[in-house]
């Protein structure tokens, strides 16, 4: 004889909605930014997504470390200098950006994931400024973190700490606007450049090339040209961009052999510039997601 099996039965229960909590777009958009920050730093992946980013960290925090301690071993509290620092770590921070901006965009095209992303309740718009505002606020704990460790390490060395507090508290707008516009200028064209890319190597290229790559061709259309042309092309190396920014921002007196100096042009100017690049960056960025979204 044969095993009687157990039927099966089916119960037509009908269509039903959803009962749960929706925590709609904003909550979408906050998760998102939280999850491409972590990813600018290797969190919740593999050991070898970790190694720029902790290296970069090393890099620009050992500057710091090293004026506090030799301010502290001196008694010395005025060798640190805020002035100087972000020009000092300016490779460093594009090469993070160089980096670290595919990995935030390039790689969900490579995954299949953007499709997903751009779906309800995410806009293309939200997509592109979340991922501005995670990259910046990444390059913001390598551009502001320092400088704040340096401004309290000059602090507490103080043999008068809350004298020196009183003194050097009107440099912490200039160092929170300075570190703030430099995050969102590096970051802004890094990630304009990376959306162009269909794959990570080429992105991290285009954008090394635009950093490192701009320098020689502005050089090479200075000897091609006479003129305002000559004298001007020099604005195209975001370097000098940053220099003339930050020599403006802190009240510092360019070195007369410089290319700012021989610019001769005022700090506003190179404000301005970096405004028209991060709007001009995003504005590109938008574009791009918007059009992949049509």
């Amino acid at each position: 004889m044969s095993e009687t099996r157990a039927a099966g039965t089916i119960y037509d229960l009908g269509y039903q909605s959803y009962s749960g909590n929706r925590l709609g777009r904003n909550h979408a958009i906050a998760i998102l930014m939280k999850y491409s920050f972590q990813s600018a730093f290797g969190l919740g992946r593999g050991a070898r997504a970790k190694v720029v980013p902790l290296f970069v960290l090393a890099i620009v925090f050992l500057p710091a470390i090293v004026q506090v301690g030799v301010a502290s071993a001196t008694n010395q509290p005025n060798f640190v200098n805020f002035a100087g620092f972000l020009q000092f770590t300016a490779f460093s921070i594009a090469l993070f950006a160089a980096a670290q901006a595919p990995e935030l965009i390039v790689t969900d095209k490579q995954q299949g994931v953007l499709a997903l992303y751009l779906s309800r309740p995410i806009t293309a718009r939200d997509y592109a400024l979340s991922k501005m505002f995670a990259l910046t606020g990444a390059m913001l704990v390598l551009t502001l973190g320092p400088q704040i460790f340096m401004f309290l390490g000059k602090v507490f060395l103080s043999a008068t700490p809350l004298d020196m507090l009183k003194s050097e508290y009107p440099k912490l707008g200039p160092i929170i606007a300075g570190t703030t516009m430099t995050s969102l200028f590096v970051a802004g064209i890094s990630l304009a450049v990376a959306s162009l890319a269909a794959r990570r190597a080429y992105a991290t290229a285009a954008v090394i090339a635009v950093f490192m790559l701009l320098p020689a061709a502005t050089e090479i259309v200075r000897t091609l040209t006479v003129g305002p042309v000559r004298k001007y092309a020099r604005l195209g190396n975001p370097i000098v961009i940053l220099t003339g920014f930050t020599n403006w921002l802190f009240d510092v007196q360019a070195n007369r052999r410089s290319i700012v100096s021989r610019l001769d042009l005022p700090g506003q100017a190179y404000f301005y510039m970096m405004v028209v690049v991060i709007v001009l960056s995003v504005l590109l960025l938008v574009r791009r997601y918007k059009r992949h979204n049509a």
